[in-house]
């Protein structure tokens, strides 16, 4: 994966984050998000099928800023967001690495072009390009850090209620890249909203009186790959993991712009993957655990 003549990717980089600043403009939508920070942890976990005690933690940081701009008399939105994710796997006991405790920092930054259009009273197109780079940095950038992802989706509108979509994803929400069939869920009446894209993520909100609080109830796929160079766990050169976290969300909003959000609960499907340049595959999946995460928001004005 790693070596000497593949082409170093910093130039493309540079390119993405600057490229990001084109479209600045001043244009958004309703509750859409301007910039937010969050922190997530998933407490210690045994591993599944092993004799020992054995045992795996993450810890999560994420920071994001999104720059709409609104074209064609309001039919058309292009929004240029940038972010940086970090991560800390932390393994425990494992006989591979010969210590008790062992500990990978790894890294991303991305680059999110997404296309909005309405096309009439009922259709609508979004469409987003994420390019990505994800590795432990511990070598020069290669073209093996760069990752791509990216979604089309169909909107069509069925009621003032009820939204209904269908497209195709390419995502790291299992782990490895995978291109997946997606079905889109907007449904709002009062205070109650579900939205939804399946079968990456559902949720379902109350808001409460005088809307300061939202209350919460959902499932999301979560996941990454990362590309790595370490010789403390042999010739593997890739690391990705996957969980599908369940549980309650309460979202609190400070002021006009700022809003507090707090999630919490179980984290199933524990997935964590070791793989070589040969695509052999070593497997340390955990049992579920609680996780929790805590995030601030710039949202704009409801309007």
């Amino acid at each position: 994966m790693r070596n000497g003549s593949k082409r170093i990717v910093v130039q493309k980089v540079c390119a993405i984050l600057l490229f990001s600043f084109i479209f600045i403009g001043n244009g958004y939508s309703q509750g859409f998000k301007l910039a937010g920070i969050k922190y997530a942890n998933y407490l210690k976990s045994p591993l599944k099928n092993v004799s020992g005690n054995q045992e795996n933690s993450f810890q999560e940081f994420g920071a994001f800023v999104n720059f709409p701009k609104v074209l064609k008399k309001d039919t058309t939105i292009l929004i240029n967001g940038v972010g940086y994710g970090w991560a800390k796997a932390t393994m425990y006991n494992y006989p591979m690495l010969q210590t008790s405790e062992y500990q990978k920092k790894l890294q991303s930054f991305y680059y999110q072009l997404t296309f909005l259009h309405t096309w009439n009273e009922k259709w609508s197109l979004v469409a987003s390009l994420k390019p990505t780079i994800a590795s432990d940095f511990d070598q020069k950038l290669s073209s093996d850090d760069l990752v791509f992802q990216g979604s089309v989706t169909a909107m069509r509108k069925i009621n003032d209620r009820l939204k209904l979509g269908f497209g195709i994803a390419n995502s790291t929400r299992w782990g490895s890249p995978i291109t997946i069939p997606v079905v889109s869920l907007q449904y709002k009446s009062h205070r109650h909203k579900l939205e939804g894209v399946l079968p990456a993520k559902i949720v379902y909100t109350y808001a409460l009186p005088k809307e300061k609080w939202q209350l919460g109830i959902g499932y999301t796929r979560s996941g990454a790959n990362f590309n790595i160079s370490d010789t403390n766990i042999g010739a593997f050169d890739k690391i990705n993991y996957s969980r599908a976290n369940i549980g309650l969300s309460a979202n609190y909003r400070l002021t006009k712009l700022l809003r507090l959000e707090a999630h919490g609960g179980v984290s199933a499907g524990r997935i964590y993957r070791l793989i070589d340049s040969d695509n052999n595959v070593l497997d340390f999946d955990s049992k579920a655990s609680p996780y929790f995460s805590l995030g601030i928001a710039l949202v704009s004005p409801k309007k």
